[in-house]
């Protein structure tokens, strides 16, 4: 299976317009109306990456990987029935609210919402932020990185190797059990990370990134978060293994947000799998 990149994250939110409201005026997305209780926001040219839907509880809803057409949707939807796993069809109503052309369902081992698509809409005209985000660094890297947490990193990480085709970036023991996975030279577009160290025993989406292409446009949006009271609950930092410099912070529908800079690049070629010694090279203090 040859999935593409991170298309598109759905989120659930029991107050939609306070997350519309964080992501226009201190992430910087384009809010762009929606249909059927759903609201989407726009951070390139795809008619939107991000989509909040109210709900009666808050967090990640699904995530959407996209494959380069029709025919690669149907082989893949073959390679999973082989293993035992059925991929629902998408219903016309969930085409037409992703502005897909195709798209499939199922459940991963810890039970989060899959979606294999093809066919993303483009936008209406530029892409233009609610604020002073020139561009977020997206394209056939995709929109950015997400990160679940779960009872078991090991299942979750055979499944995604083994099963969807991604590959292992590095992977992490300390203080907390981790694996990062690339479907493309974006250093991880998925993590999977130990829940109950958090504190949390079922799965949960702990984070997603978006990131801008320089260290500035971070530090313009950190001082924001800070003048604006937003709950920062990881300070200015740099990682270990994708080098990201960025800051964490707690989005209105309790799902933390990452906004960074300077991601490596991995070349499979040439890139060599560890272990790393912890998350951050400095910072990123909680």
């Amino acid at each position: 299976m040859d999935i593409k990149q991170l298309g598109y994250l759905g989120l659930s939110a029991r107050e939609p317009d306070a997350f519309a409201e964080y992501a226009t005026s201190i992430l910087g997305m384009q809010r762009v109306p929606g249909e059927d209780g759903v609201t989407h926001f726009r951070i390139d040219d795809r008619h939107h990456r991000v989509s909040v839907e109210a709900a009666e509880h808050d967090g990640g809803a699904y995530y959407g990987w996209e494959l380069a057409d029709a025919s690669s949707l149907s082989a893949a939807m073959d390679e999973l029935s082989d293993r035992g796993i059925e991929a629902v069809p998408a219903t016309q109503r969930e085409l037409e609210i992703r502005r897909v052309a195709g798209m499939a369902h199922f459940l991963d081992p810890a039970g989060n919402r899959v979606e294999l698509y093809h066919g993303a809409a483009a936008g209406d005209g530029e892409f233009t932020s609610a604020r002073d985000v020139e561009r977020f660094v997206t394209g056939d890297l995709g929109l950015g990185h997400v990160v679940l947490a779960s009872p078991d990193v090991a299942a979750q990480q055979r499944f995604y190797t083994d099963v969807l085709g991604f590959k292992i970036s590095d992977t992490m023991r300390a203080p907390f059990h981790a694996s990062f996975l690339h479907t493309n030279p974006r250093h991880h577009s998925i993590a999977f990370v130990d829940g109950p160290f958090f504190g949390v025993d079922h799965p949960f989406l702990h984070h997603f990134m978006l990131e801008v292409p320089d260290m500035d446009q971070v530090g313009h949006t950190y001082d924001l978060a800070l003048d604006r009271n937003v709950p920062i609950t990881m300070t200015l930092g740099r990682h270990t293994n994708d080098k990201v410099f960025s800051f964490y912070a707690e989005s209105p529908v309790g799902v933390h947000t990452e906004f960074g800079s300077g991601g490596v690049l991995i070349d499979d070629a040439t890139w060599e799998v560890t272990e790393i010694p912890g998350p951050d090279l400095w910072g990123h203090r909680h």
